[in-house]
C-alpha cells in the first residue's frame, strides 16, 4: 500500500473566490489596511514622507498581509509555499521601487505610471538574467491579478449601475467592443497567433493594461 499522501489542491478560480471573500471579510470586520505614501518632489520629501517611520510601518504591515494571503493561496492551489516565501519579498521590493519612481512629481507631470516602470524592470531582469523555472512558477502573478479583479467587482455598487442608466450601459458596451475589435485588427496586422490575439484583445478591452501584460508574459513562458 502506497504511503504517499495526496497533495492538497483546489482549482485556481475557486482559490481566487475564497481569498477574495477572506480579504473582503477582513476589510469589513477586522482590519482595513492603510494606503502608503509614495508622492515626493525632492530628496527631503523622499526622506520625510516616503521613508518616515509611520509610512515604513504601513509598508511592513502591507507586506505581512499580502505575503500571508499569497502563501495561503499557494497552499490551496498546491504550489510550493517555500519558493513563494523566497520570491515574493523580491517582487514586492521591485514593486516598491517602481511605485516610488512613479511617485515623483516630475514623473507624474508626464503621466508615467508605476506599471511602466514595473514593465521596464521586468524586461531588464528577463533579458539580462536567467531566472530558474521554480522562481517563475512561484510568482503566482495570475493569482494576484484574479484576486484584484474580484476586489474590483466590490467597488461596483449596484446604485452606480442604476445611475448610469441604459445609455451608460450602452456606451460601456460600445467602448468595450470598439477596443476589442481594434486590438483584434491590430494583432492580425502584426501577424500575432490566434490564441495570443484573443487574449490580448480581451485583456485590453475589459481588464486593462496590467492584466494584458500579465497574460502576455504568462503566454511567453509556454514557449
Amino acid at each position: 500500500m502506497s504511503t504517499q499522501t495526496k497533495q492538497f489542491n483546489i482549482h485556481e478560480d475557486w482559490t481566487v473566490v475564497i481569498l477574495g471573500f477572506i480579504i473582503i471579510g477582513i476589510s469589513l470586520f477586522i482590519y482595513l489596511p492603510e494606503v502608503p505614501i509614495f508622492s515626493w518632489s525632492n530628496s527631503t520629501d523622499l526622506k520625510t514622507e516616503v521613508f518616515n517611520f509611520a509610512n515604513l510601518k504601513i509598508l511592513l504591515i502591507q507586506f505581512s498581509y499580502l505575503i500571508s494571503i499569497g502563501a495561503f493561496g499557494n497552499f490551496l492551489i498546491g504550489k510550493s509555499i517555500k519558493y513563494f516565501l523566497f520570491t515574493f519579498p523580491i517582487v514586492y521590493l521591485l514593486t516598491l521601487i517602481a511605485l516610488i519612481l512613479a511617485g515623483n512629481s516630475a514623473i507624474k507631470s508626464i503621466n508615467l505610471e508605476a506599471v511602466i516602470f514595473s514593465l521596464i524592470i521586468g524586461l531588464a531582469i528577463g533579458n539580462f538574467f536567467q531566472l530558474p523555472d521554480w522562481f517563475r512558477s512561484a510568482l503566482s502573478t495570475e493569482l494576484f491579478v484574479k484576486i484584484g479583479l474580484v476586489l474590483l467587482g466590490t467597488s461596483v455598487i449596484f446604485s452606480d449601475i442604476l445611475k448610469a442608466g441604459s445609455l451608460g450601459l450602452i456606451q460601456a458596451l460600445i467602448v468595450v467592443l470598439s477596443v476589442w475589435y481594434f486590438a483584434f485588427w491590430l494583432c492580425r496586422k502584426l501577424k500575432v497567433d490566434d490564441e495570443l490575439t484573443m487574449m490580448i484583445s480581451s485583456a485590453v478591452s475589459i481588464c486593462g493594461v496590467s492584466a494584458s501584460n500579465c497574460n502576455f508574459w504568462r503566454n511567453q513562458r509556454r514557449f
